[in-house]
């Protein structure tokens, strides 16, 4: 008989799941939601569990930022300003249970992107490529150091896309590959360059890097230090840049290019080439303290030698 009374509890409360009585309270996540963006799509819906389906969710307090919008739990849309803001909800059930959470939402600038290195797993004695690729979000070029491990590279391997404009350079005594560059269009995963590399012994490759990025619109991300690097020269980061917004461009009458560094009233390789014989590895985004930026002038053709078909740094 008791036997059977078990029985009969077990099959009540399996037609009471089938019914949609509460198998549990209803419950709602608290804390902070996932982190927004400025100027980034943006969605997230509140974890709702328990109770009886359906809910019904409502902002009861609090301000979204301006952009978002939240409907039924879910909110969505591009922010358009940074801060902290606590929205309170509450949720109800089919069941008229309710519960009343406060949340948190933080919008900030975008952190900028990230390089994918794609390397051997194994041990390797030859020479193999290495593949980098833009990751996480748009950029419009780097300035970046690549530390090596007992690994040169072959400069005259190295390939990015048609529309960058660069410039790179080897330190055997540091082991440091520095490459700058600027692309024509944001780009967002989808290879950046690749170049081989040589070990010096039998090793598992290793490649750690250290960058500053350009948003979309090739402004510097928020946020980030100067990569500092030696080197003296005229031209900076912030002149490749420049030439590359520039590039293809042509004076009209009587007036003068910015980066048009040849004087023949057009922005393009030859202008690159001159950037690259007087380039000075920093970034030159902000002047070094207690001294003055140095004055630029418009180099002649006979003040700075190139050589057909060659660049500096062996670049094609």
């Amino acid at each position: 008989m008791r036997k059977l009374w078990w029985m009969l509890v077990l099959v009540l409360a399996a037609c009471g799941t089938d019914q949609g009585l509460p198998a549990e309270p209803l419950r709602v996540q608290s804390g902070a939601l996932p982190p927004a963006y400025l100027g980034e799509p943006y969605e997230a819906t509140l974890e709702v569990s328990g109770g009886l389906r359906p809910y019904e969710v409502t902002l009861e307090r609090g301000k979204l930022p301006k952009g978002l919008r939240f409907i039924g739990g879910r909110i969505y849309g591009v922010p358009q300003e940074k801060g902290s803001f606590k929205l309170t909800v509450v949720v109800k059930d089919a069941g008229l249970s309710s519960v009343t959470r406060t949340v948190e939402l933080s919008v900030g600038d975008p952190p900028p992107p990230r390089l994918d290195l794609a390397l051997p797993k194994s041990e390797v004695k030859d020479p193999f490529i290495l593949v980098a690729r833009v990751a996480d979000r748009e950029t419009r070029g780097f300035a970046a150091r690549f530390l090596l491990k007992e690994l040169e590279p072959d400069l005259k391997t190295l390939k990015l896309p048609k529309n960058a404009r660069y410039v790179v350079r080897y330190l055997p005594e540091k082991g440091a590959l520095d490459l700058d560059v600027v692309f024509a269009k944001a780009m967002k995963n989808k290879e950046a360059f690749r170049v081989y590399l040589k070990p010096k012994k039998p090793l598992q490759p290793a490649v750690s890097y250290r960058a500053f990025f350009l948003d979309k619109r090739a402004k510097p991300f928020p946020g980030q230090e100067d990569l500092k690097r030696e080197g003296e020269g005229r031209f900076a980061y912030k002149d490749l840049v420049a030439l590359a917004l520039a590039w293809g461009k042509k004076a009209g009458k009587g007036k003068k290019l910015e980066m048009d560094l040849d004087g023949d009233g057009a922005v393009g390789a030859k202008d690159l080439a001159a950037l690259r014989a007087g380039y000075g590895w920093q970034l030159g985004f902000t002047a070094k303290k207690g001294k003055p930026p140095a004055k630029k002038e418009t180099p002649s053709p006979a003040k700075t030698p190139m050589l057909p078909g060659k660049a500096p740094g062996g670049l094609p």
